[in-house]
């Protein structure tokens, strides 16, 4: 159930930047690209805590090192998608 509850957070914290994205301050997109990547994390967590504890492959990882590094994985994954973006925006705008 938290998975469950971890993935709607974080959708709707990703519905928020992208129909509020001119509204909102720099600062606050911020805030919610770091909530967001540590919910996704997390939820990524808690989901490879499940399928090792049903699977019984290995040991069930402990969690909070494991939401670390999704955590820290989903940022990055976040920080590259956004430079590529920008890129492509700025490239569309110097034909335009």
């Amino acid at each position: 159930m938290h998975f469950v509850i971890s993935v709607f957070v974080s959708i709707c914290i990703l519905a928020l930047v992208i129909l509020f994205t001119e509204v909102f301050p720099i600062w606050f997109k911020v805030v919610l690209a770091l909530s967001g990547s540590a919910t996704t994390g997390y939820a990524i967590a808690l989901l490879i805590q499940k399928i090792a504890k049903e699977t019984k492959w290995y040991t069930s990882p402990k969690l909070m090192p494991m939401f670390g590094v999704a955590s820290a994985c989903v940022l990055v994954i976040v920080i590259i998608c956004t430079i590529l973006l920008k890129k492509r925006r700025d490239k569309k705008a110097a034909a335009a």
